[in-house]
């Protein structure tokens, strides 16, 4: 008679191997498994004797030695990295079935299979898993019978050998997922908490059932999250982009407070401005998050503003019109944008009319207003106030019907001329 073992795991079999005896033969298989850590992975032994399935329930009774016993199938698992642990997967022992199969669930977690921890590395971390079946009518746990040493003559009394069954399983870093709560919008000057969460997304396998992985997420607690701005704008953190780092709480969170500092940020829109950081560990593999920054420059600064009147030169002739644009700066030299609080923006001139009211324009955040020209020639000083506070003046030269812009200094001349036309009208009188 012949017994065959084979153990399957994830799809994938174990090598197998045993001692030499008449009693028993062992066919090798397929020899390497893979797992994230947290993850589930499934063995599975079958026994066969002269290539049918061996019925555990009855086939390690021994009636030559009146044994009564079932067929067992013992699971380990050892680190290949010169360690002495040996992880005892099952506990008790797994019974064979009818068809010949034992089954075992091994889950990856810490804490798990006798309190044991389970490394990981990215190129995967190695260990040796070793099925076990235990024999029938054989000293236990030494297989010191004569019929199950090298060379021994085929007797067939019933005796089963043991068995051993080994495969590599390389454990790899389960992938979090790193996120920012909400896109952050803020002033150039101002501070920001930020918050990023740190998941297993998959979870913990259970203990038992089918799945690979966990049935809900896994909050990540107490790992430290780095923050960075990125200063250059190409979508990457860099080592000199660091901000700071802090922990994660109970619930996977970690809050930093963002001070935009006015000396190294900018304002303006970048769809990666924020970066955060996990750098990993013997479980959970690197893992980085970005948020969309807006930076609204700061308050407007009346000082600053910048006032701009296309054409600058107008013809005297009531028709012709000027547009006045008002660009508001900041503190620290920004100019600021459709996203930042309006401002109160008002507009005079001291020639000309000024068109309908101060509007804001929606896609570059400037105030504008139309001036029209007057019949006459002459300079248009634009004076413009900001929340209240003289913000600067602009001119406007208004060019008179003779090509000049004497319109306003003309008086005395008109005075004179007005004085001739009673001595012009005598005149003509006598003749």
């Amino acid at each position: 008679m012949a017994i065959a073992l084979r153990v399957v795991a994830a799809g994938l079999f174990f090598a197998v191997g045993a001692h030499a005896s008449s009693k028993v033969t062992l066919t090798p298989t397929s020899t390497s498994l893979s797992a994230r850590y947290s993850q589930a992975v499934a063995l599975e032994v079958t026994l066969a004797q002269d290539g049918d399935p061996l019925d555990g329930s009855v086939a390690c009774d021994v009636p030559a030695t009146g044994l009564v016993e079932l067929c067992r199938v013992r699971f380990e698992l050892v680190p290949t990295d010169d360690s002495d642990e040996v992880i005892l997967i099952t506990e008790p022992d797994v019974v064979v079935d009818g068809a010949g199969r034992a089954r075992a669930r091994l889950t990856l977690v810490n804490g798990r299979h006798g309190g044991a921890t389970f490394p990981s590395d990215p190129d995967g971390f190695s260990y040796t898993v070793t099925a076990r079946f235990l024999g029938a009518g054989v000293p236990q746990p030494d297989a010191t019978d004569p019929d199950c040493q090298p060379g021994a003559p085929d007797v067939d009394d019933g005796t089963l050998c043991p068995q051993t069954g080994t495969a590599i399983l390389l454990v790899t870093p389960e992938v979090p997922a790193l996120e920012f709560a909400q896109d952050i919008v803020m002033n150039v000057g101002d501070s920001v908490t930020l918050a990023a969460s740190l998941v297993d997304e998959t979870g913990d396998a259970d203990a038992a059932g089918e799945a690979i992985d966990g049935g809900a997420e896994k909050v990540l607690e107490g790992v430290s999250i780095r923050f960075f701005y990125d200063v250059d704008a190409d979508g990457r953190p860099s080592a000199d982009e660091r901000l700071g780092e802090a922990v994660t709480n109970s619930a996977g969170v970690a809050a930093f407070e963002f001070f935009a500092d006015p000396t190294f940020v900018q304002a303006g829109t970048f769809e990666a401005g924020l970066h955060a950081e996990f750098a990993g560990d013997d479980h959970y593999a690197l893992a980085r998050g970005s948020v969309r920054l807006t930076l609204n420059a700061g308050g407007a600064d009346p000082a600053a503003t910048i006032i701009e009147v296309t054409p600058d030169s107008l013809n005297g002739n009531g028709v012709d019109e000027a547009v006045i644009t008002v660009r508001l700066v900041d503190d620290n030299g920004n100019i600021l944008g459709p996203d930042s609080p309006d401002a109160d923006v008002t507009i005079a001139t001291d020639l000309g009319r000024l068109l309908d009211s101060v509007d804001r324009d929606p896609l570059d955040g400037t105030y504008g207003q139309i001036l029209r020209a007057p019949r006459q020639g002459g300079t248009a000083t634009i004076t413009v106030t900001v929340d209240g506070e003289d913000a600067g003046t602009a001119s406007v030269a208004i060019v008179g019907r003779e090509g000049c812009t004497c319109g306003t200094s003309s008086l005395p001349a008109a005075l004179a001329f007005s004085a001739l036309l009673p001595m012009l009208a005598r005149r003509r009188r006598r003749r």
